[in-house]
């Protein structure tokens, strides 16, 4: 017991140690501030902090970016480890089959290819070229791009992450260049769209919007040309920060470890003035300043919406004043229909959070809260510390472009169900009033009229089963994070079966809600994954998985069915699953392993779903 609160504490102080680390870059973001706080926080990285590892293949000198990288990484809860390989060694890195690239496997490949270097004729002397050799330099050039990313995925699964080629500052044919087709600019522009066609038929690799961070930072502010020719250092700080901040929302987003649910304050924050001395005629939300921030404010609030990010107002009002706005405001583009919790009342504004969390079954650490007082936000930062707090500006035009730079939202696919997700809660309100007017449970789930369809995961449905591997965090066994490159490489393995599990019922189609991946070797069928969607918990979706991989196991032969159970903090929901599924765990055993005996009359589904659906194979 000391030894365990002596851990404890140790792990308390170090958290405190990062936070103020973390606090002391925030307020002065310098270079050396940098350095400093990348190799302080290296020193107190926990040891049971999710690793994660990048690997920096570049034709430039950045080096520079890695204390910016493990910074960022270990201000998101990763523990960086950085491969950096060579200037301009990246053929070797990735083609050598001896490379210490694939020995390090890592999970993300980051692949910084300058046209200065790799092209210098579509940069030096552009004018010189004919249409048809500015054609024929760019396709050169992509094709080289292209010819290593596929190798990278031939030898390795990682995320990989490819720069766009930024373009002039002063193009070849000056202000005559945008006109021309085959201008310099239009030209590099060209390169890139078709550099993303080529990253996107590669499954899991995504771009890094080099040109757009340059844009947003300013070409002169960002680029460096004396550092260039003296050591080929083209990227001053801001660059640097950015260009980190984009790997480390991609790896984030990777690992599962976005947010889900925008908890908004009212007054001042989606209008301006207050509601309840103003009135609704009276607050300031329209076409013409200071409305018009707001009106743009909840537009980007509305791109998140579509996104699958949940929206939630934590407000102290008079309810029926608030929602006044979003019902009859002509110039409010936030309806009532967006929300999927309300707390508009005049309980603290840490409370609210709770309560919301509660309502949407996830946990408090999914949510996002944004206030323009900085009194409550102090507040609710120290009371709810799981909880992001943004804290708006004095001046309501720099809202949107505040909540358009977080990262909290970032996620690697776009799925129907992501756009469906708002609609899906509020039909599981319904859901629970029928709930409430049932005798029992089984009445309520009886009255559901559910029908369950298992297939094995396809090329629709594999971008939903690995955004569910990256996101689920109560209703999984293992918590292991797969790309949707892993996912593909899964279901074409033969020794693997990847299912997936959709839910229809008399309300809704709620979309894939589960996936489960089992390994088979000799006689044993090994459960790998077997997660769920916290939407449908308590309806029994798991006992109807589990019968279906039991008949799965059989057909191959199998003798016995393995299931594993790796508790983390999030996922004690399901510690007894196996247990209470006719399992029996293996004494001792390190990995929480749990066996059934197929010989064991089978499992059966709960009685109260209407219908089983098998797809078959294609």
């Amino acid at each position: 017991m000391v030894l365990g609160n002596q851990t404890s504490s140790a792990k308390d102080l170090m958290s405190k140690d990062k936070r103020e680390i973390l606090d002391w870059l925030k307020a002065d973001p310098s270079p050396a501030r940098y350095v400093s706080a990348a190799r302080r926080l290296d020193a107190l990285a926990d040891d049971d902090a999710p690793e994660i590892r990048v690997a920096i293949l570049r034709n430039a000198t950045i080096d520079p970016v890695v204390p910016y990288i493990k910074a960022q990484f270990h201000d998101a809860g990763l523990r960086p480890q950085i491969y950096l390989g060579n200037y301009d060694n990246v053929h070797q890195d990735v083609f050598d089959r001896g490379s210490p690239l694939f020995e390090f496997r890592p999970d993300v490949i980051i692949l910084a290819m300058r046209l200065h270097t790799l092209q210098p004729r579509l940069v030096f002397n552009y004018a010189a070229l004919s249409p048809e050799e500015g054609e024929c330099h760019a396709a050169e050039a992509l094709e080289r791009v292209a010819g290593i990313l596929r190798a990278i995925r031939e030898r390795s699964p990682a995320l990989i992450l490819a720069h766009t080629f930024e373009r002039p500052i002063y193009p070849a044919y000056g202000v005559l260049d945008p006109h021309w087709a085959h201008g310099q600019q239009n030209t590099t522009l060209r390169l890139n769209a078709r550099l993303g066609e080529q990253v996107t038929a590669l499954g899991g690799a995504f771009l890094v919007d080099l040109d757009g961070i340059l844009s947003r930072v300013g070409y002169e502010q960002g680029l460096d040309d004396r550092y260039w020719h003296i050591s080929r250092a083209p990227y001053k700080p801001p660059v640097l920060i950015r260009l980190a901040d984009q790997y480390v929302r991609f790896a984030v987003a990777l690992r599962g470890k976005n947010r889900k649910c925008l908890v908004l304050d009212c007054d001042n924050t989606l209008w301006g003035g207050v509601i309840g001395e103003n009135g609704i005629n009276g607050i300031r939300l329209g076409n013409t300043y200071p409305g018009s921030a707001y009106v743009e404010f909840q537009a980007a609030i509305l791109d998140l919406y579509h996104r699958g990010v949940l929206l939630a107002p934590n407000s102290k009002n008079n309810e029926k004043d608030a929602l006044e706005v979003f019902e009859r405001h002509p110039s409010s583009l936030l309806k009532p229909e967006h929300f999927v919790a309300k707390r508009i009342n005049w309980q603290d504004k840490a409370l609210n959070p709770r309560e919301i969390a509660a309502d949407l079954n996830i946990g408090i650490d999914s949510l996002v809260f944004v206030d323009d007082n900085p009194v409550e936000c102090a507040y609710v930062r120290e009371c709810l510390p799981e909880v992001e707090v943004v804290q708006l500006p004095s001046d309501p035009t720099g809202y949107r472009r505040l909540l358009q730079s977080l990262n909290y939202f970032d996620s690697l696919t776009l799925t129907q169900e992501d756009r469906r997700r708002s609609s899906m809660y509020q039909t599981e309100q319904r859901r629970r009033q029928v709930q409430t007017e049932s005798k029992t449970i089984e009445d309520y789930l009886g009255s559901l009229e559910m029908t369950i369809t298992i297939g094995h995961a396809d090329a629709f449905t594999i971008p939903r089963v690995a955004q569910l591997t990256q996101k689920t965090n109560q209703f999984n066994l293992t918590t292991r994070r797969y790309s949707e490159e892993d996912i593909r490489a899964l279901a074409i393995n033969p020794s693997t079966d990847l299912f997936h599990a959709s839910l229809k019922d008399r309300f809704d189609d709620n979309g894939v809600i589960a996936a489960a991946i089992v390994r088979y070797e000799g006689d044993a069928a090994r459960i790998d994954t077997l997660l769920m969607s916290c939407r449908v918990i308590g309806r029994g979706v798991e006992q109807v998985i589990l019968a279906h991989l039991e008949k799965a196991a059989r057909a191959r032969g199998c003798c016995r069915l393995e299931g594993e159970y790796i508790p983390t903090p999030k996922n004690g929901l399901v510690r007894d699953l196996f247990r209470n599924n006719g399992f029996v765990s293996v004494p001792d055993d390190a990995q929480g392993l749990w066996l059934r005996n197929l010989s064991e009359p089978p499992l059966t589904p709960p009685p109260w779903f209407g219908e089983i659906c098998i797809k078959k194979q294609d």
